[in-house]
């Protein structure tokens, strides 16, 4: 949430930007009442993504194909008025260029921005009133000004160019409700300024990230959540996430819920993180914990890769029907969990690593799991391996198989890809290798991605952004007795997202 407060606090005076000070006469009910309305705006706000301030909307591009450009030129386009266009060029040249941070040493054409002034409204008359002035004021922290205009307003747009083309790589939009001729200092270095600092955020990247981008279905990308970007999503109706950018490189996820699991013939499913469970008969439910750490190790450039590692505190619990328990194969080992014990549990770490590169709007990415069974918290179930294997509860015995302290460690590859159609669309594929092969899962898919290009007052509907993906996880029916299987076979994987950039 990005706000930026247009009120001040007079000298002397107990002002306030809802209820202003009234000398001791009280306030009466229609201006408690219009500025009750206010308030009750602003508390609504936290539960969107909100765009508050005169700044409406800024972002850029990846800069860095452009790392050898030499500053940034401004120019107002237009017809515009040399009261406005002075200042308006003069504060926002210097603010971006102020915040920009661009190279030093750079000897090529300068990134360019073309200013357009969309609106200057005069003012009818000027504010007389305490709440005419806070009505004011409020229409620019909410963004309403195009709604009235009888106190004047001011609009303009700034696009940022590429040198020597007419490439747009990004843009800023500004608006108040005042005198515009007052407004345009203010206004072009607010502006300047909050382009310049997005522009300093992409000066090394070469990556145009968008939502979702961190992951692909069952596997991680290369790339992180923004710094204060928000996800809660649902993956299967009952596997919910919730992630948070905390930085420019780390985002923290956590994860849970309960996954049916598809058990006829043993089917491997692979859930969270691409743990793999099934039953050995009916259906059974395996629920899930994750807390997770994801760190950018290594920004994608020009010819390297990106690289990123995470950690994962993952505890799994079960209750199965048709007693086959919780079985997590890898490498040809079958391990079970307590059969029909509600609340038995296994606790992992979960490391990944994993690498990517991006070849326009094709990307690959590579990488492995390592699950390790050294547990933190004490688990309640038992493990053993071998097929025949059969346990009661957490502390019963064994009717067949060994029973081992933990799980083996297990390693999982994987490689995935991606390519983008469009704004809204792009498809992706991922493949998980198992011994034998017939164990292995791919996946192949579409994601449709669903939002708004622009502000729509205190509503930021060009910072939220709506996931659907649509998958079949293909996997392979072992053949029964009956002759049945012997064939791959599609399962349905659904997800929902919803994204504040």
């Amino acid at each position: 949430m990005d706000i930026a407060f247009p009120f001040s606090r007079a000298a002397g005076a107990g002002w306030h930007p809802f209820f202003p000070a009234t000398g001791g006469r009280g306030v009466d009910v229609k201006t408690w009442t219009m500025n009750g309305r206010w308030l009750a705006a602003w508390l609504a706000l936290p539960l969107t993504g909100c765009a508050l301030g005169g700044v409406r909307q800024v972002k850029v591009d990846a800069l860095g194909p452009y790392d050898d450009a030499r500053g940034v030129e401004v120019e107002v386009k237009g017809e515009v008025p040399d009261a406005l266009k002075q200042p308006l060029q003069t504060s926002f040249q210097g603010a971006v260029e102020g915040r920009a941070q661009r190279p030093v040493d750079a000897r090529g054409a300068p990134l360019r921005v073309e200013v357009r002034v969309l609106e200057a409204v005069t003012p009818e008359s000027s504010p007389t009133s305490d709440t005419e002035r806070v009505a004011e004021r409020a229409r620019t922290a909410f963004g309403l000004t195009a709604f009235e205009k009888s106190s004047g307003r001011l609009a303009l747009e700034g696009v940022l160019l590429a040198p020597g083309e007419d490439k747009p790589l990004g843009l800023v939009r500004w608006e108040s409700a005042g005198t515009p001729e007052t407004l345009a200092a203010r206004g072009g270095r607010e502006a300047g300024e909050a382009l310049g600092q997005r522009m300093a955020r992409r000066r090394d990247e070469f990556v145009n990230r968008r939502a979702a981008d961190e992951r692909l279905f069952l596997t991680p990308t290369a790339l992180t959540l923004e710094p204060g970007e928000l996800v809660l999503s649902n993956d299967e109706l009952l596997l919910f996430r919730l992630g948070v950018g905390l930085g420019r490189r780390v985002q923290v996820d956590m994860w849970g819920g309960a996954l049916p699991i598809p058990a006829a013939g043993g089917v491997p499913l692979f859930l969270i993180h691409a743990a793999g469970g099934a039953g050995a008969a009916g259906i059974g439910v395996l629920g899930t914990f994750d807390l997770g750490l994801k760190v950018k190790v290594l920004e994608e450039s020009r010819y390297v890769p990106g690289l990123a590692v995470s950690y994962d505190f993952l505890n799994v619990f079960a209750g199965a029907i048709g007693g086959g328990g919780v079985v997590i194969a890898g490498n040809g080992v079958l391990v079970e969990g307590a059969a029909g014990a509600a609340g038995a549990n296994l606790q992992f770490n979960l490391f990944s690593l994993v690498a990517a590169k991006h070849f326009g709007d094709f990307q690959l990415t590579a990488g492995a799991y390592l699950l390790d069974n050294h547990h933190l918290i004490p688990q309640g179930a038992a493990v053993v391996v071998g097929a025949g294997g059969n346990v009661e509860d957490g502390n019963g015995g064994i009717a067949d198989g060994q029973r081992l302290p933990r799980l083996p460690t297990y390693v999982q590859g994987f490689v995935g890809a991606q390519y983008v159609l469009g704004p809204h669309s792009e498809l992706a594929a991922e493949f998980l290798p198992r011994a034998p092969f017939e164990q292995s899962i791919l996946t192949t898919g579409v994601r449709w991605l669903v939002g708004g290009s622009e502000p729509r007052g205190p509503l930021a509907a060009d910072r939220l952004r709506v996931r659907l993906d649509l998958a079949a996880l293909w996997v392979y029916l072992p053949q029964t007795p009956e002759g049945n299987g012997g064939h791959p076979f599609p399962l349905p994987w659904v997800g929902v997202g919803l994204y504040k950039l």
